[in-house]
């Protein structure tokens, strides 16, 4: 009898699983996971309330596991499922949102024996690290593109917005206004920001060092475009002193900008990256060395002889934006054992 019990139930719970639409990812994830809360909590319990007389010890010894195989059958056909979908998710958002009714549903079949919040970590960081190297490589490939297509004419100078106030401070985050004047550095910054706006809202804290690797190799990349561009266009004169202009714009500016930025979603982050290493072959195009960028006011740390970023962690709301589109409301990543709330970062208005 409690075998017959079981496989009704496992029909009529497949058959509510199998009626949701799978066509929005989002939504059936979401669904999928209010169903198991439900539904498999009182299944369990009714179980154990019609063949409480039975019961003379945990249900493996009993009943010979019945209960508790069904229950981890129901259970890993969920994470195969996550495993499955999770990587057609493409906003972090989302995943932040199917994260939190994943860890809810664990949370309360905790209540009957069922805990598996601990094997949802996995899953969901390898989904984080595909969207935010998906969303790097897009922000190379579009620079690139931008560039090849790039007219050398010059730009007039971006002063610094009003403010009201003369408070302007190394912590600011707003976007560099210098970097309009080379759309083609514009593009990328603007295309890391959106990387790292997907990637605040759920920033595992595992995927500190892989995640800043990929921003340093993205710098790379960049650094070593700009060298083969060099190579293989003829410039004149006044483009090539404009091609410079924007090389040192991306060594001074754009690089350390990008670091400071990726520091918000994981503080102490910016002490894993080599800048010095991966933009090194651009420094080397424009001529600048250790010795003499160690003369300026202020700059890169390393093997440029200046800072990266304040030594004072910079506060967490930046009231300067210059941004193309509407900004997405505040989220929560967990990071040293407690939550941080994040603004969504500003970018550049190209």
């Amino acid at each position: 009898m409690r075998l017959q019990f079981l496989k009704c139930r496992e029909a009529w719970l497949a058959a509510i699983i199998d009626d949701l639409d799978q066509g929005n990812v989002y939504e059936f994830l979401k669904r999928m996971a209010d169903c198991h809360r439900v539904h498999l909590f009182d299944v369990v319990t009714q179980y154990r309330a019609i063949f409480a007389d039975d019961t003379s010890g945990n249900e493996e010894n009993y009943d010979g596991g019945l209960l508790f195989s069904w229950a981890m059958h129901r259970i890993t056909s969920h994470l195969n499922t996550l495993q499955t979908m999770l990587p057609k998710t493409t906003e972090g958002v989302s995943l932040a949102i199917i994260l939190e009714q994943c860890m809810y549903c664990a949370m309360s079949l905790g209540w009957v024996g069922l805990d598996f919040r601990g094997l949802l970590p996995s899953l969901f960081e390898a989904s984080v690290h595909n969207l935010f190297v998906r969303n790097m490589a897009a922000t190379v490939e579009n620079f690139q593109l931008v560039l090849d297509s790039h007219r050398w004419v010059p730009l007039p100078s971006v002063g610094l917005a009003s403010k009201g106030s003369n408070e302007e401070s190394e912590d600011d985050l707003a976007p560099p206004y210098s970097l309009m004047e080379h759309p083609p550095l514009a593009i990328f910054v603007n295309g890391v920001l959106a990387a790292l706006n997907e990637l605040r809202h759920c920033a595992p804290i595992n995927l500190k060092s892989v995640l800043a690797l990929e921003l340093v190799q993205a710098l790379q990349t960049v650094s070593d475009y700009l060298v083969l561009y060099n190579k293989t266009r003829m410039l004149r004169d006044s483009e090539s002193t404009l091609f410079l202009s924007m090389c040192r714009a991306f060594i001074e500016i754009a690089s350390p900008y990008c670091i400071r930025c990726f520091s918000r979603c994981y503080p102490g982050g910016v002490n894993l990256t080599e800048l010095n290493k991966a933009i090194e072959a651009v420094c080397n195009l424009v001529g600048r060395t250790a010795s003499g960028l160690a003369r300026r006011d202020s700059g890169v740390n390393g093997a440029f002889g200046y800072d990266i970023l304040p030594s004072n962690r910079p506060s967490l709301n930046s009231s300067n934006q210059a941004s193309s589109g509407n900004d997405a409301d505040s989220a929560t990543v967990v990071e040293n054992g407690g939550p941080t709330n994040l603004d969504n970062g500003p970018q550049i208005a190209e």
